[in-house]
C-alpha cells in the first residue's frame, strides 16, 4: 500500500480521491479526520509515557 493508491487510515483499503487539499491520501473526509485523531492519540500517549519516566 502506499499514500497514492490507498487511503491512509489504517483500517481503510479504499481508493485514496483528491479532497481538501489532500491528494492521494484518504479516501474521505471521515478517514482523515479519525487518522488526525488517531496521531493525536499517539503524540499524548508519548508524551505521557516520557512524563511517567522521571
Amino acid at each position: 500500500m502506499t499514500d497514492r493508491d490507498e487511503c491512509r487510515m489504517p483500517t481503510c483499503s479504499e481508493p485514496a480521491r483528491d479532497r481538501a487539499g489532500y491528494s492521494g491520501r484518504f479516501c474521505s473526509d471521515s478517514c482523515e479526520v479519525r487518522y488526525e485523531h488517531l496521531q493525536a492519540d499517539a503524540r499524548d500517549a508519548a508524551v505521557d509515557e516520557a512524563e511517567d519516566r522521571y
